[in-house]
């Protein structure tokens, strides 16, 4: 469908915890009723999607009793557009593209002093220059798709020792749940729990 010129569209894909309650929606760039978008500038997107869902749908009208999960790159990260979000309602989702580096890492130090949650996005393999994150970060995405059950249990056992809590993303059949459930995860996104759904205004 084509988006209507007068119309504003707005993307949530519900998270779930290990009791299948729902607890989040990470909310995405749509330019039109349809289940993706090509974005090719990532803070303009988060910025036109923090536009949408503060102005014009209201938060209460997009996340409920919800948290929203908002895609960040570096340039959204420093920008003083993050600094009028309401802290409570917000975890800040590190796009898999963020380039770590002590700047960055000092940012994100002071952006949860602030109250913020912080997300790593796509998390699929451990490197070292993860770490001064890991130590910080609240929730890390696992994708999925990328990780067989001898990888994702690996990389499991490899995060254990820091604080975030382990979110399965692109869950995509009810055997990985229970695999992820099995290996502590307590959040879920994907196809098989839940698909996007788009507002319109």
């Amino acid at each position: 469908m084509k988006a209507n010129k007068d119309k504003v569209y707005l993307g949530r894909q519900p998270i779930f915890d290990r009791q299948q309650n729902l607890v989040a929606y990470e909310l995405l760039y749509r330019s039109g009723d349809v289940a993706e978008a090509r974005v090719t500038n990532d803070a303009a997107a988060t910025a036109e999607v923090i536009r949408r869902s503060f102005k014009r749908f209201g938060i209460e009208t997009v996340l409920g009793d919800c948290a929203g999960f908002f895609n960040v790159d570096a340039e959204m990260l420093f920008s003083r557009r993050i600094d009028a979000l309401p802290t409570a309602r917000v975890v800040l989702e590190l796009l898999e593209t963020v380039v770590i580096t002590p700047a960055l890492v000092a940012r994100c130090r002071e952006l949860k002093e602030r109250g913020f949650r912080l997300a790593l996005d796509d998390f699929s393999a451990y490197h070292d220059c993860y770490e001064p994150l890991l130590e910080i970060v609240d929730i890390i995405k696992i994708d999925l798709p990328l990780l067989d059950q001898a990888a994702l249990a690996t990389l499991v056992r490899r995060l254990k020792p820091y604080p975030g809590k382990l979110l399965a993303e692109k869950v995509e059949t009810w055997a990985r749940v229970n695999e992820c459930m099995a290996l502590g995860f307590e959040f879920f996104q994907g196809f098989v729990l839940a698909r996007p759904s788009v507002l319109i205004s």
